[in-house]
């Protein structure tokens, strides 16, 4: 037998049986109010109320997504709740194994399942869309992988039909041939998704959806979050934008692909500049919080598993761990996480480190030929 078939199958019964778990902890001891926004706006959107304005009587906070995520997560809106939010564990958590599962050969796909189970529990307990987001951004990359144009366009508009950063996925496109077809699919895709909800509202209700979600992510752009644009704020005692920043990272993210051209036709340089953007989308978002950090998470052990051995690398990930578990975990006196840990966003701070050793290999690291057996 397989010496990864059991662990294997004993990591897929824990991810089943947490979303079972925490669907009896927030779905019927509670009452996610994450879960309520979204289903609150499939029925707002066809009552024809604004999706972005304050409902109270449904919910506390507001929605923030597309009309288009409005209009797809109808299905669950019409289901009983705790089936509901059952339903939409397991779509974000089984998804994510699926990304990672067609990624990864099998051995590495389980070491960075297992090292990711935390941060998907904690995922799944806020019913956040983020692993979900995540798994789109992996799945478009193995469609640009298997060449297959439209399911990478298909990928990428789905994540940003829920949270707009997945559209930095774009720039995978550059390592693959037919860019100009791809811009094509994806600019049809997309202007689908964008029309989408006029099966269920007028032209111009719609306009006004889109007016309104304008409106409220423009108030949002002030916002620095658990972004890098936090740190720098609070370690310089600056108050700079966010967009000159944002754009400073940006070209950092694509520095190696300007410098590096060479490495282009390696798989491993190609999967870890598919890692890099997954931090770089977490650390250069300012609406980050701290549910945001499975997608930054799940690169970082995408590299970690994809990686040769090495002892830095190692002393990376365990220190990763260990804030995340302090952070997210009652392991601490409640003061120190409640005063020191969560105000100071420091779960940001690995990931910024990480961040700067992928982008250090990208620039100077040597890239071998692909190891294997990763299904694309």
């Amino acid at each position: 037998m397989n010496r990864v078939a059991r662990p294997r199958r004993l990591l897929l019964a824990l991810y089943l049986a947490s979303a079972a778990l925490v669907t009896v902890q927030q779905a019927i001891l509670g009452h996610s109010n994450n879960l309520s926004i979204f289903r609150a706006a499939s029925l707002n959107l066809f009552a024809g109320r604004d999706l972005y304005a304050a409902h109270p009587e449904q919910h506390f906070d507001f929605y923030k997504y597309s009309p288009t995520f409005a209009l797809l997560f109808a299905p669950l809106a019409y289901l009983p709740f705790a089936l509901a939010f059952l339903c939409w564990a397991l779509l974000n958590g089984l998804l994510l194994w699926y990304a990672l599962d067609r990624l990864l050969p099998e051995r590495e796909a389980t070491v960075a399942l297992a090292l990711l189970y935390l941060e998907v529990l904690l995922a799944l307990q806020y019913g956040q869309s983020n692993a979900l987001v995540a798994a789109l951004m992996i799945l478009a990359f193995v469609a640009f992988e298997g060449r297959r144009q439209l399911g990478a366009a298909l990928s990428i508009t789905g994540g940003a039909a829920i949270k707009l950063f997945p559209l930095a996925a774009l720039s995978l496109a550059i390592f693959y041939p037919r860019r100009v077809r791809f811009a094509a699919i994806f600019s049809a895709v997309l202007a689908i998704a964008v029309l989408l909800p006029l099966v269920a509202v007028s032209p111009a209700e719609l306009l006004a959806q889109y007016h309104s979600w304008r409106a409220i992510e423009a108030k949002d752009a002030l916002l620095r979050g658990y972004s890098l644009m936090h740190y720098i704020h609070a370690w310089l005692g600056v108050d700079w934008p966010n967009w000159p920043q944002q754009a400073a990272g940006t070209g950092l993210l694509l520095l190696p692909l300007a410098l590096r051209s060479d490495g282009w036709a390696s798989l491993e340089f190609r999967r870890l500049f598919l890692c890099s953007l997954l931090v770089y989308s977490v650390l250069f978002n300012h609406a980050s919080e701290s549910p945001s950090f499975i997608v930054a998470y799940t690169g970082i052990v995408i590299w970690y598993a994809s990686s040769p051995p090495s002892r830095l690398r190692t002393a990376i990930m365990a220190l990763t761990l260990l804030v995340m578990v302090v952070h997210d975990v009652d392991v601490v006196p409640r003061w120190v996480k409640y005063d020191i840990l969560v105000p100071y966003r420091i779960k940001g701070i690995p990931c910024l480190v990480v961040w700067c050793v992928m982008q250090w290999e990208l620039l100077f690291g040597s890239f071998p030929a692909p190891r294997s057996t990763a299904s694309t």
